[in-house]
């Protein structure tokens, strides 16, 4: 055989791009027992096919003698065939009614749970003004001391700003 036509064959099969006449070929090279060194390590591949073949495990007939097989026992009793249904069936309903119960414990524990605890809540949690304009003010004056903090903060940050622009300049004159 021509051993460049086997190493085009070759690549073509590693980049899957053979017809099964060309791997009819490669397995004919490889098991003719002509193989050069350099391609020893690939020849078991081909010649396990052929191995095979001879061992007699599965010879040419082996998916007739399946089918032959499958047809001549027969569909499966129909009874069997029900049962599996009320079978899967049951477990699906007794699945939904587990889910549905763990569900239904959960609430009543975390009801129960937050029914003894409502009397001894956080204060901060709870209304601590009766009047709403009171509460409203108080809110207002929580809300101004914020604002009053985030302006002061933002002073600072201009100071760091005009100090990286400072940076920045120093940095560009370096530069040139």
């Amino acid at each position: 055989m021509d051993l460049d036509r086997i190493e085009q064959l070759l690549e073509r099969y590693w980049e899957c791009e053979t017809t099964l006449e060309e791997e009819k070929e490669l397995k004919k090279f490889f098991n003719s027992g002509k193989v050069p060194a350099k391609w020893q390590s690939v020849a078991p591949l081909f010649q396990y096919y052929e191995e095979e073949k001879k061992s007699g495990k599965l010879d040419g007939l082996f998916d007739e003698k399946i089918i032959t097989e499958i047809q001549t026992q027969g569909p499966p009793e129909a009874s069997a065939a029900g049962k599996g249904k009320v079978i899967k069936l049951f477990y699906n309903i007794a699945r939904v009614a587990a889910v549905g119960l763990i569900l239904i414990t959960a609430t009543y524990f975390v009801r129960e749970e937050y029914i003894n605890k409502k009397d001894t809540m956080d204060p901060y949690l709870a209304d601590t003004f009766e009047d709403p304009k009171v509460a409203y003010e108080e809110t207002k004056k929580a809300l101004m001391m914020i604002s009053k903090n985030f302006n002061k903060g933002r002073k600072e940050v201009r100071k760091v700003g005009v100090f990286s622009e400072a940076q920045d300049k120093v940095k560009d004159t370096e530069a040139l």
